[in-house]
């Protein structure tokens, strides 16, 4: 799969084997997305936004698992632990200057 954010505030994931546009579209942004990021098992997209948001995707159930607004600032740095599969690490701009850990297993 492959994956490609617009300035519309979507997600578009698209399967290079299939001549469709794209197979999935994820919204829910309300300003620029500026990060994204796969989970290690592909099971999970996050992407970070000029909104201060993290949304965490679920490709498999076709939509938002769940979203977080502690960051005071963009979200542009995600990344998910390769040891701990469900814990994903964002990193908010200069305003904020936060480093959060999210459990996304409980959602």
């Amino acid at each position: 799969d492959v994956y490609k954010r617009q300035r519309d505030r979507c997600i578009l994931v698209h399967d290079v084997r299939t001549p469709d546009d794209y197979e999935m579209r994820f919204t829910g942004h309300k300003q620029e997305i500026c990060g994204l990021r796969w989970s290690y098992d592909e099971q999970y997209l996050a992407s970070g936004g000029n909104d201060n948001k993290v949304f965490v995707w679920s490709p498999k159930a076709g939509g938002e698992l769940t979203r977080f607004s502690q960051h005071t600032a963009a979200v542009k740095a995600l990344g998910w632990s390769p040891h701990a599969h469900q814990t994903l690490a964002t990193g908010g701009g200069t305003a904020d200057r936060c480093i959060r850990f999210w459990n996304c297993l409980l959602y």
